[in-house]
């Protein structure tokens, strides 16, 4: 989801970008790295921004190897890779590391509580990506719509639409960002190439429910719900997931967005598909 956003974004209109879900380009399979290495290795690009992971809770319960190899492996070997190379590497982590502690916003160095698959992978990835010293983290939560209409966004906008009821989960937190404006900041990124574990997400951190409401509230539409809680899903999962994003904030002097920022990018983009 987040590469197509990166493909087509305006900032990275100066970048002569590949991206793996071209039409033109063969689709590479992260269960076989060294095929990976080899096409990193034909292009040879200045920098990789890794997209790249099994979202499913589900999947990674059930296929947990497979999971791990895609998450956590082959980004640690695409890293080793690029600072061999000398090409600057991005891998986009998770926020899936915290509980208990409601709308508080989490720095870097909280620590955190491994629930699931999911989270063991990508946290692995983290350690794993980060043996590269040049490599840089980016822990986040990004919303944004995909091709076949699958993401969370896309059931949101779906079910307010026309007007589905659903469930809102008003005890799991986060702080949301749009893929478009997470591209936006990524484009900065690449101008000073900073090193590391950030975080980078909204400068708030609110319930899933809050943010239900309010795409609804912004798009016009009534919003036919019931609250529930987030600890009804089979998959055991972090419910304290808001992010401070201040550090990478003041050190490259990025303009981070508001809930409503993202709220108002969210129903722009539906609104432009009408």
């Amino acid at each position: 989801m987040l590469g197509s956003y990166l493909y087509g974004s305006i900032y990275f209109n100066s970048y002569d970008l590949y991206s793996l879900n071209d039409k033109k380009a063969k689709r590479i399979d992260f269960l076989q790295p060294e095929d990976v290495l080899k096409e990193i290795d034909e292009i040879k690009p200045d920098a990789i921004i890794n997209c790249v992971a099994i979202t499913s809770f589900d999947f990674c319960e059930k296929f947990s190897k497979k999971a791990y190899q895609i998450n956590a492996v082959t980004p640690g070997v695409i890293s080793e890779f690029c600072y061999k190379m000398g090409i600057y590497f991005i891998h986009i982590s998770t926020d899936h590391y915290y509980s208990g502690a409601k709308n508080y916003a989490h720095n870097e160095t909280d620590p955190i509580n491994i629930l699931n698959n999911y989270a063991k992978t990508k946290f692995d990835a983290e350690n794993y990506v980060l043996t590269n010293p040049d490599a840089l983290v980016l822990r986040t939560s990004i919303v944004g719509r995909n091709k076949k209409q699958s993401s969370f966004l896309d059931w949101l906008i779906y079910s307010i639409n026309n007007n589905k009821k659903i469930s809102l989960f008003d005890d799991a937190y986060s702080s949301f960002i749009h893929c478009e404006e997470f591209s936006k900041l990524i484009a900065s990124i690449l101008e000073s190439k900073p090193s590391g574990l950030f975080n980078l997400a909204s400068k708030d951190v609110f319930s899933k429910a809050d943010f239900a409401i309010a795409l609804a509230n912004q798009l016009n539409l009534e919003i036919n719900y019931s609250f529930a809680s987030v600890d009804t899903l089979n998959v055991n999962r972090a419910n304290s997931c808001g992010l401070d994003s201040r550090r990478i904030s003041s050190l490259l002097g990025l303009n981070l967005p508001s809930m409503m920022d993202t709220v108002l990018v969210s129903a722009d983009e539906f609104m432009k598909k009408l």
